[in-house]
């Protein structure tokens, strides 16, 4: 099922955070026909309904591992395609750091100001910094598990995991060398997508065992919404091994406030992935004129 989802996944219905996780990974290997209840309109909310997928199992895994220490920017970009345009989606960035047990990852507001995210000594906390306020998470507060985010620790263990991926040789990626794996599939969706094809490059740093880049596109046989191919990027910038270990805890001087003073920040953020998949979806939707290129602003 997973499978199946990854590969349809741009059809115009995946939510955001599932392309984050499939720009980063190769699919995983099943072969199935599965059957869904589901009522849902499979012309514009495909789902894993009746999808045949194939590819090889076998092959060595992606050599990748993620450091003790680290810090690095994970910038994420997408585009779509249908008739004579592409659309751009907005890229999204995250600053991103590990310091043993301790994470952090920083997002951008709507606004401009930013929503830090901190996972330190087995507590989880949103810092304010423009408001020098922080809270202690819990989901029944904010209504979100903001540590369940995709984070480069989870991206790298499920790549490890892969198989029936080729080695391709060597590449330098912003000045770094890295290992070059690809990986390609195909699936039968049954619906008006028709078939689909992916192939994903995944480029590891040779020192830091990151996934430098990873690549995937997309092409299917049929349409859905105006869009037929998808590409998604994901790089990770500016790494650095020597970091602040002052990172990772709560600020000195902040105010510490119930979660439920920073829940509105936390929409933001949802509200703002939540509308690029719109105009994503509206975009694809709308009739093109010959030529024509849509960004969403």
């Amino acid at each position: 099922m997973h499978n199946q989802r990854r590969i349809v996944f741009w059809m115009g219905t995946a939510v955001v955070a599932m392309l984050l996780v499939c720009a980063c990974k190769p699919m995983s290997t099943t072969n199935s026909n599965t059957n869904s209840n589901s009522n849902s309109n499979a012309n514009s909310n495909i789902t894993s309904n009746n999808v045949n997928s194939s590819s090889d199992n076998t092959g060595p895994s992606i050599n990748t591992r993620e450091p003790e220490k680290y810090s690095a920017t994970l910038v994420l970009t997408m585009e779509t395609q249908g008739g004579d345009r592409s659309v751009g989606i907005p890229s999204l960035s995250l600053q991103v750091a590990r310091n043993g047990d301790d994470r952090r990852v920083e997002f951008k507001l709507p606004d401009g100001s930013p929503l830090v995210y901190l996972d330190h000594a087995n507590h989880n906390y949103v810092i304010l910094p423009s408001r020098k306020q922080y809270a202690e998470l819990t989901k029944e507060a904010t209504g979100i598990q903001l540590q369940k985010l995709i984070t480069p620790g989870q991206l790298v263990e499920d790549i490890k995991s892969k198989r029936g991926v080729e080695r391709v040789g060597d590449e330098t990626i912003n000045g770094r060398t890295a290992e070059k794996y690809r990986y390609s599939t195909s699936t039968n969706t049954n619906t008006k997508a028709g078939e689909v094809k992916a192939e994903a490059f995944v480029y590891v740093d040779k020192e830091t065992g990151l996934p430098l880049r990873a690549e995937m596109n997309a092409e299917s046989s049929g349409d859905v919404k105006g869009m037929k191919a998808a590409r998604v990027v994901a790089e990770m910038r500016d790494i650095k091994t020597d970091i602040d270990a002052s990172m990772f805890e709560t600020p000195a001087g902040y105010e510490n406030v119930p979660p439920e003073k920073v829940r509105q920040q936390i929409d933001a953020l949802t509200s703002a992935l939540a509308a690029i998949l719109k105009a994503m979806i509206a975009n694809a939707s709308a009739t093109p004129a010959p030529g024509a290129s849509v960004t969403p602003q």
